[in-house]
């Protein structure tokens, strides 16, 4: 099965907690790489996301967390949830594919 890998980074405005972290990161930027394997198809190329790796650096340790990538899609539009107008204050998220509900 064909699979890609990309990389990008997120800002998180608050401190947040996901699934598969031991503790609560910061507030701040962070990498990600999502890794997506293709899907057999008759019709169109199409791609499934598998996992989201999160990199986390505290106190000058390198952590990185692999991520169900529904759960990092639900924390980031928590994240989105105090803004205070979605039409003037839009939030780009295409790495993840994602729209705001």
């Amino acid at each position: 099965m064909q699979t890609r890998t990309s990389h990008s980074h997120v800002t998180f405005r608050r401190p947040f907690r996901l699934p598969g972290m031991d503790a609560s990161a910061p507030a701040g930027s962070y990498k990600v790489v999502l890794e997506e394997e293709r899907l057999d198809t008759l019709t169109a190329e199409a791609w499934r996301q598998t996992v989201v790796i999160l990199q986390i650096t505290t106190a000058g340790i390198t952590e990185h967390v692999s991520v169900d990538p529904q759960a990092f899609r639900d924390a980031l539009l928590r994240q989105d949830d105090d803004t205070p107008d979605p039409v003037t204050y839009p939030r780009v998220r295409p790495i993840l594919g994602m729209r705001r509900r």
